[in-house]
């Protein structure tokens, strides 16, 4: 065997050898956050489950999963950007508004930033060779404006869906963002995966998807201010 290609082969099983036994020690409660408008703040508790203590740090992005905790100007401060939990203990994280300008009648989205990195290996030596692991979870930030019409649980039920010819358009009236899980074009035989990458409409916008001439009805799944998945179907009508 080609030496060059063994190598490969070797790296690959360590490498799934070693992903069987990685996890993420620190878990964030909840898998989305609403900042009304009126509140001061608002807090997301961090729980190590982990065997040893995980340095952690925090951010808010405006939703450039590039953007760190240096280069990030969405307007929020939080506290304690970084911070050491002990295993078994928790972490609460205060997130503030700075108070810059955003559109008072829709709501507006950030992202959290949570990223824990492992202590070293209490056995490692500057001998010696180890990989260490750094996780990060991001998890979506809803500025809510006070006053906006309508309820944010209920703003999927608004949703426009219209057939042109080959094309599904949808069209998001409400103030509010809707996250889906999937959406699916359903015939008579088949159901046809339009999206299951976890995709999100804004407020006032309009998209499209390519979809069988023969479709009829549509099922998606949405996600709701608690984090749980609500499935929906409706007709399609040209």
């Amino acid at each position: 065997m080609n030496v060059s290609l063994l190598r490969v082969l070797l790296l690959s099983v360590l490498t799934l050898l070693f992903c069987q036994k990685v996890f993420a020690s620190v878990v964030v409660n909840g898998t989305r956050i609403i900042y009304p408008a009126e509140s001061r703040e608002v807090t997301v508790k961090l729980d190590n489950l982990g065997d040893s203590p995980s340095l952690v740090q925090a951010w808010v992005d405006d939703g450039d999963v590039n953007q760190t905790a240096d280069n990030s100007d969405a307007p929020f401060f939080l506290t304690p950007p970084v911070s050491r939990v002990e295993s078994g203990r928790s972490q609460t994280l205060r997130i503030l508004f700075t108070g810059t300008s955003l559109p008072s009648d829709q709501e507006s989205v950030f992202w959290l930033n949570v990223l824990e990195v492992p202590p070293s290996p209490e056995s490692a030596t500057g001998s010696e060779n180890y990989l260490q692991v750094a996780f990060r979870s991001r998890l979506k930030l809803f500025y809510r404006p006070k006053g906006l019409s309508g309820n944010a649980n209920n703003a999927p039920a608004l949703l426009r869906w219209r057939l042109v010819d080959d094309r599904l358009q949808v069209e998001n009236p409400s103030d509010y963002h809707i996250s889906f899980t999937e959406i699916r074009a359903l015939t008579d035989q088949s159901e046809v995966i339009l999206d299951d990458k976890g995709l999100m409409i804004a407020p006032k916008q309009t998209m499209e998807f390519v979809v069988p001439r023969s479709a009829e009805r549509l099922r998606f799944i949405t996600v709701n201010d608690y984090g749980g998945r609500v499935q929906h179907e409706t007709r399609l009508d040209s």
